[in-house]
């Protein structure tokens, strides 16, 4: 059995126990997302990080709704990547990414006001996120001089072939608004997984380094 069916098999139960618990809101938006690299060759000031956007989709449930302090684990699909160029000895590399991860957060989140679904109301959230790669892939395109270009796609296969991690980590800080059963929420998603490294030890080999990173504006419907 994959690890993707054993991570599917177990989320499932998860989400019907909490569905009989909590609070449940579908949440949807956008994703302005960007890779940090490093590059042993290539220095950090020479790389130019470009965004990318991605969709958001998913549930949130709030445990202990309509109180100041709420805790929010969510479900959700979360499309990542970035692109990023460099120049080397004349030749420019425009490598770019693309990430389709399954995300649970796991938020404490204070809510002012709004409790309950009524009225206009403000929240801050923070906490730790966990991802599951499901696929991705990256196109790098190639510039010699100033003409003849190259360019090769691959698909991630998370195994020794392409060294990518399927497995991503991280934390995230958001503050949004509601109105009565509608929520705005504005969310940074900081990785720290290094995607091409075997282990959660970042500094103690001389791999390249790509984590992701994420802007995401989200709308929530409570049900």
């Amino acid at each position: 059995m994959s690890m993707k069916k054993v991570m599917l098999g177990m989320l499932i139960p998860f989400c019907f126990a909490l569905t009989a618990t909590a609070q449940v809101n579908v949440k949807f938006g956008v994703n302005v997302a960007t890779m940090g690299e490093k590059n042993e060759n290539v220095t950090k000031d020479e790389l130019e990080n470009a965004s990318v956007l991605g969709a958001v989709v998913g549930l949130a449930f709030e445990l202990n709704p309509g109180k100041l302090l709420v805790f929010q684990p969510e479900l959700l699909f979360s499309q990542s990547g970035g692109r990023n160029t460099y120049t080397l000895l004349g030749t420019t590399t425009d490598v770019r990414y693309k990430l389709n991860y399954l995300e649970v957060p796991l938020l404490a989140k204070v809510q002012l006001g709004n409790n309950g679904g009524e009225g206009v109301g403000l929240h801050l959230a923070a906490g730790p996120w966990l991802g599951y790669a499901l696929g991705g892939k990256t196109k790098t395109i190639t510039t010699i001089g100033s003409s003849q270009e190259v360019v090769t796609e691959r698909k991630f296969t998370f195994d020794d072939e392409d060294d990518a991690r399927r497995i991503n980590y991280g934390l995230i800080g958001a503050a949004g608004l509601s109105f009565g059963k509608v929520a705005l929420d504005l969310r940074y998603n900081y990785g720290l997984n290094n995607l091409l490294d075997s282990d959660a030890d970042n500094t103690n080999d001389n791999r390249p380094v790509l984590q992701t990173r994420g802007l995401a504006l989200t709308m929530g419907l409570r049900l």
